[in-house]
């Protein structure tokens, strides 16, 4: 019996696997309670896809000796062939429990993680089996979405860089489209899409992500023509996705209330706190549409309860962290040493575009990118990623942010400028003078002040209420920033905080500043888009006044919460929206933020 099992072994090893397979179905016949032997034959059924076959050998030869490390590892993967993911779970941990490793272990118990919805643990396998195999397909996929769910979406996309479409499966090509979309490759994800419609035409999976692409692209009616006719997907996952892009298609084509049911029906169906958010979101749009602000607070208040427990499944052992902690870095005088000069060679110091988030910064934006002689950088954290390299380099204590700063070596300055620029060439090389439009910048003013000394900043400010009313209308994605938004009286608080935090600095740290008003944007652009260029030293271009027929056009998706506004002409629409939601407020939301009202010309009327 063991020689019979040898020689199977042997041929396998060899390649000979028609021989090898017919001596383990033999050695099955004589000696069935041969576990080894049953497990061998599972191997064979897994690889001609007969996964019903082999689950119950592999379950009945672990019975029989559960100390099959590799059986394990096969069960588990059986398991998450058939969407047993429970049962997937416990058959990798049984493998853990006997002592398993390498990438097959690692990989499959990381993907069964991602399923039960254990992410923490499931990063932790995964980053493991990719730093043994980072040129396996199937690792850099599951590694990939691994990432993805903590929205490390540049991390993603350096990881999924150079994978062959051509050389994956359908299934894996499937998972290559979905993470391409989720990292901002929209071309790439296009024409994955394209392709794997034409060759499975039967799998509504692809059609439906495609819609919610061609959706984000601002391209709705090809996004309703791709689900016209499309059956109800068989999975309850499928069914949730389908209706949540059917429901945006019929919002931004006017029918709210259809919308709204569409989204609401779904709700059972969405078994990720993620997907529920989103639904949830969706809903509230469309009470919004309609005007019916009860209703739509009443939607987010569900949706922000979905969004914190999915921020929570992603984070299970940390406490949910401080709104914008690191506010707690602050200058507390001068600076102790000038700022360079700005000799340096390279390119110019960026114009930073800043603001509360929802304060109008995306208009603007679309305005800039529409100069010859401007290029933007859409809300990537390029910033924030020179900024971690550069606490990472040299240990620093954010109560030491003074002293470091100040004491900063040239050669320190010129790498943390070298990061910044390289993470800024990894989306676009600008012909002209670069704008960083990422709002929250303005929390980041001490770096940018020794960093880029040159640098400009263009801040705009919005009605506080407004600002506030529209963040807490916004998926703003499953971080502990988002969090800040979850009830309008949190909002206001983190409102307050960042306006007394930037305006606290701007007394210590020196900086050229621009400061314009959305409201007066709005309702006189050729005027304050030409004194703002003429900050810039920049004369006004036409194209910038109709700069939404551009982003009508664009390829690339706007990579904020308001993309579907700005391909409509400049309007005042969105002007004391808040006034509506007036009883939500509360009065002492309302009087934390009149002082800010007041200060920037506002009234509360």
């Amino acid at each position: 019996m063991r020689d019979l099992y040898e020689q199977a072994l042997a041929l396998w090893h060899d390649g000979q696997c028609a021989q090898s397979e017919a001596l383990a179905r033999r050695l099955v016949q004589v000696a069935p309670a041969f576990a080894p032997g049953l497990a061998l034959l599972a191997t064979f059924h897994l690889q001609h896809g007969q996964v019903g076959h082999a689950r119950p050998l592999l379950e009945h030869a672990l019975r029989l000796q559960p100390d099959l490390v590799e059986a394990w590892i096969n069960l588990g993967n059986a398991c998450l062939e058939l969407d047993d993911i429970d049962a997937a779970v416990q058959a990798f941990e049984n493998a853990r429990r006997q002592g398993a490793e390498g990438v097959a272990y690692l990989l499959g118990h990381g993907l069964a993680c991602l399923g039960k919805g254990g992410f923490a643990p499931a990063r932790q396998l995964l980053v493991r089996a990719y730093a043994l195999e980072p040129e396996a397909a199937d690792v850099r996929l599951a590694y990939a979405r691994c990432l993805v769910e903590f929205e490390r979406f540049d991390d993603a996309a350096q990881v999924l860089a150079g994978l062959e479409a051509g050389h994956l499966g359908g299934q894996q090509r499937k998972a290559l489209a979905w993470l391409q979309m989720q990292c901002g490759q929209d071309e790439v994800a296009l024409a994955l899409y394209t392709g794997l419609i034409g060759q499975m035409p039967e799998d509504a999976e692809p059609r439906i992500q495609l819609a919610l692409l061609l959706e984000r692209l601002n391209r709705v009616d090809e996004a309703a023509q791709v689900l016209a006719g499309l059956p109800p997907p068989a999975s309850d996952d499928g069914r949730a996705m389908l209706a949540l892009a059917s429901a945006r298609i019929a919002r931004r084509s006017g029918q709210p209330r259809t919308a709204a049911a569409l989204a609401q029906a779904a709700l059972p169906f969405g078994a990720d706190p993620a997907m529920r958010a989103q639904l949830w979101f969706e809903v509230a749009k469309d009470h919004d549409q309609e005007g019916d602000a009860a209703a739509t607070i009443h939607a987010l208040e569900h949706a922000h309860a979905q969004a914190r427990l999915a921020f929570q499944s992603r984070w299970p052992e940390t406490a949910l962290p401080a709104v914008l902690g690191w506010l707690d870095q602050r200058r507390r005088h001068a600076p102790a040493v000038a700022v360079d000069a700005g000799t340096r060679q390279g390119p110019p110091d960026p114009v930073f575009l800043v603001g509360f988030p929802r304060s109008g910064t995306t208009l603007l934006e679309r305005m800039l990118d529409a100069h010859s002689a401007l290029d933007v950088l859409d809300e990537r954290p390029a910033l924030e990623v020179m900024i971690e390299n550069l606490r990472r380099r040299d240990g620093w204590r954010d109560a030491a942010l003074d002293a470091s700063l100040d004491g900063l070596p040239g050669a320190a300055v010129d790498q943390a400028r070298a990061d910044y620029w390289q993470q800024v060439h990894r989306h676009l090389v600008p012909q002209g003078r670069l704008v960083d439009k990422y709002p929250l910048t303005m929390t980041r003013l001490p770096y940018v002040a020794r960093l880029f000394p040159q640098a400009d900043w263009l801040l705009l400010l919005r009605h506080p209420c407004d600002c506030v009313l529209s963040c807490h209308m916004q998926a703003f994605g499953l971080n502990g920033g988002a969090l800040a938004f979850e009830s309008l009286a949190s909002t206001a608080q983190t409102y307050v905080r960042v306006m007394e935090w930037w305006h606290a600095q701007r007394e210590w740290v020196p900086a050229r500043v621009h400061v314009l008003r959305y409201e007066d944007l709005v309702q006189a652009p050729a005027q304050r888009l030409e004194a703002l260029m003429g900050f810039l030293s920049l004369p006004m271009q036409a194209a910038q006044l109709q700069s939404h027929h551009a982003a009508a056009q664009r390829s690339r998706r706007i990579n904020t919460p308001s993309y579907s506004q700005v391909i409509e002409p400049v309007n005042a629409n969105a002007v004391g929206r808040w006034k509506r939601y007036r009883a939500f407020f509360g009065d002492a939301v309302l009087a934390e933020l009149e002082p800010w009202a007041r200060r920037f010309g506002y009234t509360m009327e």
